[in-house]
């Protein structure tokens, strides 16, 4: 371990001085490049933030950066202004239009520079992972720090988490367990160890350095960050695709994962959905039309076709047709073709009223998304 602190300080700190720009900066940098000035910056921050609006869910799927869908949830709108006004001091970005940039050569070389140098991980799946990382993380987080002390024969101490379901889930888990608690601990101790074991030793380090137990306190970003002359985002970012790569694993083969996928939430679910667009799916399979949920439930007729347009997005056997004939299905998918865009604006307007924005955004679903 020692040896990859001292290597990762080193060459952390030289391309600090170089760039002067934090991970962050290169995220917000390759969310752009793949928006190519057709969408506004706060697209952006709404997906890193995991806004669970219409736009930012199909902005997400389209431009195929869903999988940073809630990656830094603790990101400040003024924070983000600052890091892209620092992108456009460097020339790095020029506005397009009101909001909506572009990369430059030069942007475009610093952004690939930086991907060679510190490639993004295949295993961070936001969208997918949204409804049950930050459970699986604090229930994970109090259970090792509660077996630890209990280990010890300690039954005092301040749990890491004041969330009362969190803490009542604990102890409900603890009372149904048959093994010891010293067994529990093993077997929490090997099947974590079995995790990741599969990461690079660093990015284990990562993961595990912000747990507590008996007579240790977890550390927070910041202090891994120093102590490894790392970026506290990229800290973050590389916890979180851990997290992510481990409940991968877990969901693949949970026999093999006994405790940890007793910790992963009831809900889970295979298909992404947010939960109010599940519930319009249970009104549909009743045969429910968009204008009856729209008064069952009582929301706006747009909200509902938002949920049709998140159901099109991730449901591979949910049908378009009773929303968009085939005919105009073929008609929308050839103009956005021949436009080789995905703005709605420039579709629509090629299309005058043969379609709505509503059946343009189910084609995008469907078939670009």
């Amino acid at each position: 371990m020692e040896k990859h602190v001292k290597w990762f300080f080193w060459y952390n700190k030289e391309e600090r001085v170089r760039s002067q720009l934090n991970f962050l900066s290169t995220i917000i940098l390759y969310c752009l490049n793949e928006f190519k000035g057709e969408r506004t910056v706060f697209g952006i921050y709404h997906l890193l933030t995991g806004k669970k609006s219409a736009q930012t869910i199909q902005d997400g799927k389209l431009y195929r950066i869903s999988q940073l869908f809630q990656s830094f949830p603790y990101l400040k709108k003024e924070t983000f202004a600052q890091y892209v006004k620092r992108l456009e001091g460097k020339g790095y970005i020029v506005e397009r239009e009101q909001a909506k940039w572009i990369l430059t050569q030069e942007g475009q070389g610093y952004l690939q520079e930086q991907l060679d140098r510190f490639p993004l991980s295949p295993y961070l799946d936001g969208w997918r992972y949204m409804n049950v990382s930050l459970l699986f993380l604090s229930r994970l987080t109090l259970l090792i720090q509660t077996l630890s002390h209990l280990v010890y024969h300690e039954t005092y101490f301040l749990p890491v988490t004041h969330d009362m379901k969190v803490l009542n889930w604990t102890k409900g888990f603890l009372k149904r367990q048959r093994l010891s608690r010293s067994d529990l601990a093993r077997q929490l101790f090997y099947e974590l160890s079995v995790c990741l074991e599969r990461r690079h030793s660093t990015e284990a380090d990562l993961f595990v350095l912000q747990f507590s137990g008996f007579k240790r306190a977890g550390l927070t970003k910041k202090q891994i960050a120093d102590l490894y002359g790392m970026d506290e985002h990229r800290v973050h970012y590389l916890q979180v695709s851990v997290l992510h790569f481990c409940l991968q694993k877990i969901m693949e083969d949970e026999k093999a994962f006994p405790i940890l996928a007793s910790l992963i939430p009831e809900a889970a679910s295979s298909v992404p959905l947010t939960i109010s667009t599940m519930k319009t799916l249970e009104l549909l399979k009743q045969g429910k039309t968009i204008e009856d949920i729209t008064a069952i439930r009582r929301l706006k007729q747009s909200t509902i076709e938002d949920h049709l347009v998140e159901l099109a997005l991730f449901v591979p056997d949910f049908s378009i047709a009773p929303y968009v004939s085939d005919q105009l299905q073929k008609k929308i998918m050839t103009v956005i073709e021949q436009a080789q865009t995905n703005k709605l604006k420039d579709i629509k307007e090629a299309l005058r009223e043969e379609a709505t924005y509503f059946q343009i955004r189910m084609v995008l679903a469907r078939y670009f998304g």
